[in-house]
């Protein structure tokens, strides 16, 4: 009998330590980095405000941030004094003249309290980007994925994915997306005419049709363009042409067992191209084939009236142009290793070209006219993105867009190479204009430079906290790897969206069958204000950070 009380009395100890611990971890400050707000592009002196939110047990004594960049850090802290208001410690600072355009920066808040007991979270991206040729045309609370004439859809830092009204500037909410696992290919898609298509992270296609949403498969998407996808199973066997509006899917290549990447691309009209490693030729859906060409074939391009594609053998990619015509073009040969080397856009053809030391930007007119654009000592790049390669970075008149050296520029026919901003974001020529997207900023480029300042200063919660305006030290980076935490602070309140992780597979949709309907699933919801804003976050913490004073009060 003792020694059963003795037992239970432990576990009762066991028990009762378990509490404590928990309730000590409960009572953790959090931290908050109050602006700017993760994927906020920043030009000038902006301020950084972070806080530590204390408990009904603790303050936080310590607070510090540390701005992380390519080269070097830059530090600031503030400590708790016996002049200190009670409840959130503050830190304001300005840390962002040490890093130079078109730097991407990573934030870590560390903070500790008078326990000892000390956490930190990590937040970002933030980017520096001080061009004058961009002006803002508008900005949202994530990160854009896409835009059209009409709206821009991005992603919140929450995993909420919204769409911008670009005239009455109000922000629809759609649904919340699972978030991306470590070492993932980031969630990427594009606009549709009536909704989006999404990759996640986790591999899953999902697509909505005036609000409401289906998951296809798990797979790859390959290629959007209007109401036509392409996407690829997940073991890379099978591909699928997708019609969102309808619902009706179609098998267009099947290989059990090959792993050989699969990749088209979709004319405004819809026609496919595609191709893989395995074949020689660019096929056309249905209609025959072009090309015949030793290597390994790359993706293919067409811009609705020319086709171009580029085979590579490991060391040279050699691009190859075929007109409405039928007629074959060799366009030259590239030193292989950047297999977005074409554009193809009103009859233009932007490819890279090797010097025999390093690849080139050239130009083909509709009148087979040829000119280099590019002439550096190191290898250009062409400005590509998923799910648009291809496609972007060439204009109306044969300007191309490309990149050297962390810069971007713009190159015409018998003109220098014109620098219009860093080499962060994607370049994209729509409705007359260039476009940069970079983190939660939609730019226009303005070639003869900005008519007004290209990002306006963020001054979020730095209203009356000028006396804790705090030093920075800039210290360069040594070999320390930055250690990737998650950030303490989560979303609350977002059980109004569908979450996309929930719905079922669509069936009909995944085997070998020819077309079938596919189920539709899911809800939408709309508002000016997500509940994985900014502001909305903000007013939460602050209201619990109130409740707790009172308590202690």
């Amino acid at each position: 009998m003792r020694d059963s009380r003795t037992l239970i009395s432990l576990a009762a100890a066991s028990l009762l330590s378990l509490t404590a611990a928990a309730a000590l971890a409960q009572e953790t400050p959090l931290l908050y980095l109050s602006s700017p707000r993760p994927h906020t592009v920043i030009s000038g002196n902006v301020p950084l405000d972070v806080r530590c939110f204390a408990t009904s047990t603790q303050e936080c004594q310590r607070l510090c941030v540390d701005v992380r960049g390519r080269t070097q850090t830059a530090t600031a802290c503030v400590d708790r004094t016996s002049s200190t208001p009670p409840g959130t410690l503050m830190l304001l600072t300005r840390p962002f003249p040490a890093f130079e355009s078109g730097e991407e920066l990573t934030l870590t808040i560390s903070g500790s309290v008078s326990a000892g007991t000390e956490s930190s979270a990590t937040y970002g991206p933030l980017y520096i980007e001080r061009s004058p040729k961009l002006v803002a045309v508008h900005r949202v609370q994530g990160s854009i994925l896409d835009f059209d004439a009409d709206r821009v859809m991005f992603l919140s830092q929450f995993q909420s994915l919204g769409i911008l009204d670009r005239a009455s500037q109000q922000v629809s909410w759609l649904a919340t997306l699972p978030q991306d696992p470590p070492g993932s290919t980031p969630t990427y898609g594009a606009l549709t005419p009536s909704g989006a298509a999404i990759q996640s992270g986790y591999g899953r296609i999902f697509t909505s049709v005036n609000g409401v949403w289906t998951r296809i498969t798990s797979g790859r998407l390959d290629a959007v363009n209007g109401d036509s996808l392409v996407w690829v199973t997940e073991d890379g066997g099978r591909a699928y042409a997708h019609t969102p509006s309808t619902g009706w899917s179609r098998g267009i290549w099947s290989r059990t067992g090959s792993d050989s990447p699969f990749q088209a691309d979709i004319a405004a009209s819809g026609d496919i191209y595609y191709a893989t490693y395995e074949e020689p030729f660019i096929r056309h859906l249905l209609v025959g084939t072009l090309g015949d060409h030793p290597g390994n074939l790359e993706r293919p391009i067409t811009d609705g009236t020319n086709v171009a594609g580029r085979w590579s053998d490991g060391s040279t990619s050699s691009s190859f142009l075929y007109t409405a015509d039928g007629e074959e073009v060799a366009l030259g040969d590239s030193i292989a290793g950047d297999p977005a080397g074409l554009l193809l856009h009103a009859g233009h053809a932007g490819f890279l070209r090797s010097d025999g030391d390093v690849n080139q930007v050239w130009l083909r007119t509709p009148d087979g006219e040829l000119h280099q654009l590019s002439s550096f000592e190191t290898s250009s790049q062409l400005d590509q993105q998923k799910l648009r390669v291809g496609h972007d970075g060439i204009s109306d008149a044969g300007e191309v867009v490309f990149l050297n050296e962390g810069k971007r520029y713009i190159g015409r026919p018998g003109a220098a190479p014109e620098e219009i901003s860093s080499a962060l974001g994607h370049a994209r020529w729509f409705d007359g204009s260039w476009y940069v997207t970079l983190g939660n900023t939609l730019f226009r480029v303005e070639a003869t430079g900005a008519a007004a300042p290209p990002v306006a200063a963020l001054r979020a919660g730095s209203k009356g906290l000028e006396g804790y305006d705090k030093e920075v030290v800039v210290r360069p980076i040594g070999d320390d790897a930055l250690e990737e935490e998650p950030a303490l602070l989560r979303r609350h309140g977002s059980d109004a969206l569908p979450a996309l992780s929930d719905l079922e597979e669509a069936t009909g949709l995944a085997g070998d069958a020819p077309d079938g309907a596919q189920a539709a699933a899911g809800c939408s919801a709309g508002g000016s204000a997500g509940p994985g804003s900014g502001a909305a976050a903000f007013a939460a913490l602050a209201g619990l950070a109130l409740a707790r004073r009172r308590r202690r009060a």
